[in-house]
């Protein structure tokens, strides 16, 4: 083998590990990455009425697939946070591959980096577990601004009951998107 050829080798072997140790660690930590279909992202955005100039938040934003639609398809601005390395990276990358980099924003940390800027949400899109949305639920209510809608994708808060519902399918399954808001 040539040097050149090692060094493709290793390189290609420290980005596998590197991705299945990303994937790994979210999913002991109770957040598995798992891409929502087009569909289904763009029927929570409808359900949400998401508008031309309006900012989404993207708690968990993987691949950036939301935030690229809101902004490719429904004219809207957007920060996307991912604690995961490998998740960040490929949300940033996938966002400068589209261009939309002047649009969206991604932000790697858990999701208190963005506490101060969650006011000024008008959409909070989720797609994370039960249990996540349990420990999340009274922080992210305490917050969003007096008229942020979060709209969450399958899965429900335990204290809070939404105000709309839709169906749509989402990886080959009918799911329920919910919307919330804060209550008066």
């Amino acid at each position: 083998m040539t040097a050149f050829t090692l060094l493709v080798l290793l390189i290609l072997t420290v980005f596998v590990l590197f991705w299945q140790g990303s994937l790994l660690i979210a999913t002991i930590a109770g957040s598995p990455i798992v891409y929502a279909s087009p569909k289904a992202i763009r029927d929570c955005w409808k359900l949400a009425g998401l508008l031309p100039g309006q900012t989404v938040f993207d708690l968990g934003c993987g691949n950036a697939r939301s935030l690229i639609l809101a902004s490719a398809e429904f004219g809207a601005k957007g920060v996307g946070v991912d604690r995961s390395y490998y998740g960040y990276w490929r949300a940033k990358i996938n966002v400068w591959l589209v261009g939309r980099s002047k649009n969206i924003k991604i932000v790697r940390g858990d999701f208190s980096q963005v506490e101060r800027q969650l006011a000024t949400a008008d959409v909070v899109y989720l797609y994370l577990l039960n249990e996540t949305l349990a420990q999340i639920e009274s922080w992210l209510f305490q917050h969003i601004g007096e008229k942020t809608v979060v709209v969450s994708l399958a899965f429900s808060f335990p204290n809070h009951q939404p105000t709309k519902t839709s169906e749509t399918t989402n990886l080959g399954r009918k799911t329920t998107i919910r919307l919330y808001r804060l209550e008066a």
